[in-house]
């Protein structure tokens, strides 16, 4: 017996606004079920003795350390932009937003 109803489902369409057939609401019914099931059966397990982790992969930082170094000044940078303003370079406005 399904512990999901095909009105369920057609109610999480409807919320998703997704457009599904008979068949569909049908099949998706027996997978959510199916996989309301594997929920259920995971959280049988006892996990009392189990040191809650946020992540089975040991942290390790990959950055290199932030080191000065050389570059570009500020009129060297904009001296080969097509517009500047303000010191900055001047990109089009996109979306109609205010200047």
């Amino acid at each position: 017996m399904s512990k999901i109803s095909r009105d369920e489902v057609a109610h999480l369409a409807k919320l998703a606004r997704l457009a599904l057939t008979d068949a569909e609401l049908d099949s998706f019914a027996g997978q959510l079920d199916a996989i309301l099931s594997h929920v259920s059966q995971i959280q049988t397990v006892d996990v009392s003795g189990v040191t809650p982790t946020g992540s089975p992969l040991k942290d390790v930082n990959v950055t290199r350390p932030d080191t000065v170094r050389p570059s570009l000044t500020q009129q060297e940078a904009l001296a080969q932009a097509p517009e500047a303003v303000d010191g900055r370079f001047a990109v089009p406005r996109i979306l109609g937003e205010p200047a």
